[in-house]
Parts: C-alpha cells; sequence; structure tokens
C-alpha cells in the first residue's frame, strides 16, 4: 500500500544540514513527520515537503543535497508548479493521499488542479485534506466519493496541520485498508 503526505517545511529548523529533511524541520512539523512514522506501520510512505527555498523535497532526502543555503530560493510559483506535477504523478497510484497545507499553498497547488487529481486518484482510495475552511468548502468531493474513494477533511485552525480526531480516523481507516 502506498502512502503519499505533502505538507510545507516548518519555520523552525534544526542546525544540522546533513540530516533528512523530515528531521531537519522542527516545531509544528513534527507532527507530519509522527503522522509518517504512524503511516509507515500501515504502508510504505512518500513524504513530500514543500518549501519555497528548495521546491519540493522527499523527507528522506538529506538536507544538505536539497539545498546548500547559498543558492537562490525557487520562489513560490517554481514550487507550487513542482507539486502539483508531483501530485498529479503521485494520484494515480497513492492508496492514500494525505495532503496538509497552509491556504495559500493549497490555492496555488490543490485547487488548480482539483479537477484533474480527481480524474487521476486511484478508485478506492483514502484522502485526507488539511486546509483552511473557504478552501475545504470550495472543492467538490462527490466524483471522489463516487470513485469509491474515503474523505476526510481537516479545517485548519491556527497552526495545526491536523486535528487529533481527524489524524485517529486517518489511522483507523487505513489499518482497516490494510487488513483486507
Amino acid at each position: 500500500m502506498q502512502a503519499h503526505i505533502f505538507a510545507e517545511g516548518s519555520n523552525t529548523t534544526g542546525e544540522d544540514h546533513d540530516q533528512p529533511v523530515k528531521e531537519y524541520y522542527e516545531g509544528l512539523f513534527g507532527m507530519v513527520a509522527g503522522l509518517d512514522d504512524e503511516l509507515a506501520e500501515f504502508a510504505d510512505t512518500h513524504l513530500h515537503v514543500l518549501s519555497e527555498e528548495y521546491g519540493v523535497a522527499s523527507g528522506e532526502e538529506r538536507m544538505s543535497a536539497v539545498y546548500a543555503g547559498d543558492q537562490t530560493p525557487v520562489g513560490s510559483e517554481d514550487m507550487a508548479e513542482q507539486a502539483r506535477a508531483e501530485l498529479l504523478d503521485v494520484a494515480a497510484h497513492a492508496d492514500v493521499m494525505v495532503i496538509l497545507l497552509s491556504t495559500d499553498v493549497f490555492q496555488q497547488t490543490v485547487e488548480e488542479i482539483w479537477n484533474e487529481l480527481v480524474e487521476a486518484a486511484k478508485p478506492e482510495s483514502i484522502w485526507c485534506l488539511g486546509a483552511a475552511r473557504s478552501s475545504l468548502e470550495g472543492l467538490d468531493f462527490e466524483e471522489l466519493e463516487t470513485k469509491g474513494c474515503t474523505v476526510l477533511t481537516y479545517q485548519r485552525v491556527g497552526v495545526a496541520r491536523i486535528g487529533t480526531d481527524t489524524r485517529e480516523e486517518l489511522l483507523e481507516v487505513v489499518k482497516r485498508k490494510a487488513a483486507q
């Protein structure tokens, strides 16, 4: 079973650039890294970390290989373009899609390609979306549900990437699917 998590890095970082991207980011990114670890008990997980500095990186890549620090940041447009491409690339074979993004990034990525994402979505996959209420309300989940997909949403409040209840529900649904 394949699980893909898309989330932005954090402003709080470690000092050691020679560690995986997943460990380099600290603070509230810990919720995302922890979710990645928990999902790894049931699925082959792939963490996609978005940053205006380097674009999109795998959570397993070494930070020192991703971003030297003295290079020109890619910026929000290139980051969004990379993220849209990766979202579309993995949607067709992902059994679990977890997308936890801030309002601006969600609008630049997911909202821009929503119809294509839904069309590409693997039937009977699990989708968990964490974003602002206004962003989530603008999406039509009916087509995903028609494909037999399970859709979980978390309306972001403040800086929390995913709520405890949504996280527990996601893990339970993934656990059931893994047991089938």
